[in-house]
Parts: structure tokens; sequence; C-alpha cells
């Protein structure tokens, strides 16, 4: 299962296609790429095929920086949840550790990994894990390429490497390389890796959302577990209540999928986005409720409510009585502990 990647790596390569004079159907049906996971977060293809396509489309366009050009018409949200926790990181490093971390959600194909030289330089070192590739320079030159790219979205868009390492011979002129990276290019190195200031590891972030950055990363956590939808839903959803942000819109962005496609697999696993939620909040509306300590007011933020009327209404028809009433029966009957 390691031979993936998801479809949102191949995002704009019809159009490249197309504009270098080549019939981009063509290619991706020879390289076994169905036409409708061109561009797609949720569906993944062969990252030997996206390889294969990467390369033919290079030799037969006579275009040998194929990879890098289309890296560059790229914006980093191809990488889905990774590009939004990097993006609300709070640290350079810490954004870079979240990409290294959960790399392989993107593609299990692939890994990477941040190396310290005691010189004061850091290398970002790129793996790709299947040992028969083909075109592999073709992908790796593009993987950098989006590294280089999603640096700029973390660092700021001066960002230039020190230094861009590639253990493959050159496949285009030097100067191309040396214009994409802005920095020295050496080839047939001992890896694939953009060196870049230690220090910048340490460079804080601005204008970030913390939430938003834990909820990507609790998603790619659930992801690693292997929990349905309705799981990882569920348990963002009662993350997400007291800070207002349990819309089926404001859910479904960390997870880098339309409301639709969340509405769909939801369907397909028995529920619905608004049972959910009604469900989570009916089991808090228990908890809080046995809490004397917590007013109505309060819980009815806790609960993501705009108005106690809305928690009212909500405990008529959970409970079948208003909240205070529910709290005099809990108080009455406690709950047997969990």
């Amino acid at each position: 299962m390691a031979d993936l990647i998801r479809g949102a790596a191949l995002t704009q390569l019809p159009e490249l296609i197309t504009e270098l004079g080549g019939d981009p159907d063509t290619l991706l049906a020879r390289a076994g790429i169905p036409a409708a996971a061109v561009g797609a977060h949720d569906k993944f293809v062969p990252f030997s095929a996206q390889s294969l396509v990467l390369g033919t489309a290079a030799a037969e366009l006579g275009v040998p920086d194929f990879g890098l050009r289309l890296a560059a018409r790229q914006d980093p949200d191809i990488l889905g949840s990774l590009a939004i926790a990097a993006r609300n990181a709070g640290t350079v490093g810490e954004a870079i550790d979240a990409i290294t971390r959960f790399a392989h959600i993107y593609s299990p194909a692939i890994a990477s990994e941040l190396v310290h030289d005691g010189h004061g330089q850091v290398a970002y070192v790129f793996h790709t894990v299947l040992r028969r590739l083909p075109f592999r320079d073709h992908s790796v030159e593009k993987a950098l390429g989006v590294t280089l790219m999603t640096f700029r979205m973390i660092i700021g868009p001066g960002f230039r490497p020190s230094l861009v390492t590639f253990t493959h011979p050159s496949i285009s002129e030097y100067a191309v390389y040396r214009d994409y990276f802005g920095c020295s290019v050496e080839f047939g190195a001992d890896r694939d890796a953009l060196l870049f200031p230690e220090e910048l590891l340490r460079r804080k972030r601005f204008d970030t959302d913390p939430l938003v950055r834990d909820l990507a990363v609790h998603f790619m956590e659930t992801v690693d577990r292997h929990d349905t939808l309705t799981d990882v839903i569920s348990e963002i959803v009662a993350r997400s209540l007291a800070a207002g942000a349990a819309t089926l819109e404001e859910i479904a962005a960390p997870l880098m999928l339309h409301p639709r496609a969340v509405q769909r697999r939801l369907a397909d696993e028995g529920t619905t986005f608004e049972d959910i939620v009604d469900e989570i909040r009916k089991d808090m509306a228990l908890q809080l409720l046995a809490n004397p300590g917590v007013s109505l007011g309060t819980l009815a933020r806790q609960l993501g409510y705009s108005e106690q009327s809305s928690l009212t209404r909500s405990c008529r028809r959970w409970f079948g009585m208003p909240p205070m009433a529910k709290r005099r029966e809990l108080r009455q009957n406690p709950p047997a502990p969990q």
C-alpha cells in the first residue's frame, strides 16, 4: 500500500501539458491515472504512476524540467491537512515538524526528516520508500520544488535555501536549477535535500490559528489510527463546539474535504453530520447538567449555542423537559460513574 499519493499532487498537470502542446488525457491514460483523481484530495493514485506521467511528459514534450514547472504552478494546499497544520504553526520549526511527522498522510511512498549538520545549517531530506520507481529523478525534483513552495509559505516569499542537493545527475541545464531555487545546486550527492540556516527554525509565525492547527493535526492522528470518518468528525466536533467552529463547512475545511464529500462518506457509514453534532451535544449536556457549578449560560456556550433558548429547546427534545428540570432529576438520580 506504500505506492500511493493523493490525486491533489497532479493539480495543474493537464493544464501544463496542454500549454506545452501535449494531450493530457492520453498521457494520463497511459499511466493508468483516472482523470477524476487529478486534483482530488480524497482520491489516491499510484505514486509510480505519478512518476511515470511526469517522466513521460518531460520526454515526449522535450521539457526536462517538467516536474519543477508543475511544482511552480501548484499551491501548498495540494498537501491538504499538512499545509493547514504548517500554515497555523507557531514557529517555522513546528511547521516543518508537522510536515515531516505526517508526510505519509499525503503519500505513504515518501518520508522526510530534518538533519542538523552541527555548523548552523539544517537539511530537509526527502526520501522515497519505493525501490523501483520509473523516472525517479523527475519525481524527486517535483518534490523538492513543492518543498520550496511550501517553505516560502512558512518562512516568507523571499526564502532561498543555502544549498539544494540531488542524488541523480542533472537532467536540465544548471541555470534552470539555479534560477528556480535561487542558490547553488549539487548533483550526485548522497541525499536529496534542501539546506537552510538552523536559526530559521526558531522564527515565530504570526496570523496563525492554533485551533485550526490542532484540528488538522488531530485529523491526521485519527487517519493514522484508521478511524472511521464518523469517529474523526465526532472527536473534532467535541473539541470545537465551545469555540463555535462546529458547522459542516468549518469542520470540513481542516480535513481538506468538500462539505458534500463529508456528507456522502458519512451517509455511507449510516449517519449524518447533523446527527453527530446532536449526539455530541446531548452527551455533553448530560455531563454539564450533572455539575451544578456550571451555569446554563455557560453550558449553552460550551455546546456552541449562541442563545440559551436554543439549549432549552434541545433539552426538551432530548429529555422531554427543560434543562433545570433535567438538572434536578440528575441531582436526585445521578448517573453511574463511567
